[in-house]
């Protein structure tokens, strides 16, 4: 027991350490001066919001689909390794110990997003009911008791022999958490909120009883922790390289004809590289249609220029912040450096399909601006996204390489 305890410490510490190397990266000047502004102005745009809130807003009903999704997405620190799969198997029995301080890790790192989650929320819930904040700490024990079912449900759940059976998993603890929410927020009769949690008790001994004698699904466990940590590295990866970062590569080929502008010859060389590398990689497809899709959404439900502006900048910079890292992308493969071209060629070639990428976007920007209020907004918030698309691609983004090279 000493030992796995051990081995359990040990994983913790390697864990902390590898996330303060990144860390450093992450949260460097440029990321806090994006977070200052951007969390300065969604503060007091949110404070304005709720200002206007009446009685009849459902805050209940936004409040508990929101906080269900956090509660059902319920990922376990396992902190396990491929190798594990061989050296800890025969020691299953003698692990409970090592899973049950992962469940608490899970509770501890899920928890402090959920209370930070409800901080958010409570503004809002205090002006539409008027019950106050005197309620903060009930809601959140509610909470957190809900997180701990979720982890337990989501743990037996994992020894199931069944891909489909996980989503079911989350799709019926989705629903349950999300109408006992609403009925404690919206003071529901006792009678409503004991049939849920009667329902949740069924569901915790139907369980138990059918995974009591399976053994755990080691394969599944790893891939699961394997995934959690990607997204991280994912993350980490725009602001430095990261070596275990391992990308999905699809290819796509209804997209071909996006390159057949692309001139044939030698010095097209890198454009070319660097466009299939954006439409193959869901590393970078994703992030761009991830931003533009959410920007594209605020832009619409939005009339103030003031704020659409300053939103456009910012997913335009988040966007094009996180796609510098790409330049780096080939760095580490031999037949890049068989390429008969010069090097320049390769940074003149990344900041030209940058540049074009983001004037797409701010097109798009304008567009949703126009859509939401109407056509002279639209061209305001499309010309300003496009200069500052100019600007990052020709003053920002050059200087942001050399000191990456310089590293």
């Amino acid at each position: 027991m000493k030992q796995i305890d051990e081995l359990w410490r040990e994983r913790v510490q390697a864990y902390i350490k590898e996330l303060r190397r990144y860390f450093k990266y992450i949260f460097n000047d440029h990321l806090l001066f994006v977070l200052i502004f951007g969390g300065g102005a969604a503060i007091y745009y949110y404070s304005e919001w709720v200002k206007t809130l009446g009685s009849g807003f459902p805050v209940g009903m936004v409040m508990a689909v929101v906080l269900a999704i956090f509660l059902a997405a319920s990922p376990i620190h396992t902190l396990l390794k491929q190798a594990d799969i061989v050296f800890l198997l025969p020691l299953e029995i003698k692990l409970s110990s090592y899973f049950k301080k992962g469940i608490k890790l899970s509770v501890v790192t899920q928890g402090y997003i959920l209370l930070l989650l409800l901080a958010a929320f409570m503004p809002m819930y205090a002006k539409v009911t008027g019950n106050g904040f005197k309620t903060f700490f009930y809601l959140l024990a509610i909470i957190l008791v809900l997180k701990v079912w979720n982890l337990y449900i989501h743990w037996m759940m994992l020894k199931v022999n069944d891909r489909h059976a996980l989503f079911f998993d989350w799709l019926i603890r989705y629903l349950l958490n999300a109408i006992l929410l609403y009925f404690i927020i919206e003071e529901a009769s006792f009678w409503f909120i004991g049939v849920i949690l009667l329902i949740m008790a069924a569901i915790t001994l139907y369980f138990r009883e059918t995974v009591k004698n399976k053994p755990l699904r080691w394969d599944l466990l790893i891939e699961k922790e394997q995934g959690r940590m990607q997204v991280f590295y994912r993350a980490a990866n725009m602001f430095t390289d990261v070596p275990h970062l391992s990308g999905q590569v699809k290819r796509r080929r209804w997209l071909d004809p996006l390159f057949s502008h692309i001139p044939y010859g030698s010095g097209q060389t890198y454009r070319f590289l660097y466009a299939r590398t954006i439409v193959r990689t869901s590393e970078f497809s994703g992030l761009i249609i991830r931003l533009s899709i959410i920007s594209a959404i605020l832009l619409i439900y939005n009339s103030n220029v003031y704020f659409s502006a300053a939103i456009s900048m910012l997913f335009l910079y988040l966007t094009g912040f996180q796609l510098v890292p790409m330049l780096r992308r080939h760095e580490l493969k031999v037949w890049t450096g068989l390429y008969p071209v010069n090097p320049s060629q390769k940074r003149i070639a990344f900041l030209g399909l940058l540049l074009k990428v983001l004037v797409c976007q701010a097109i798009l920007f304008g567009i949703s601006a126009g859509i939401g209020s109407n056509i002279q907004h639209g061209a305001v918030i499309g010309g300003v996204a496009i200069v500052f698309a100019f600007l990052f691609a020709k003053v920002y983004a050059p200087g942001r390489i050399a000191k990456l090279e310089k590293d």
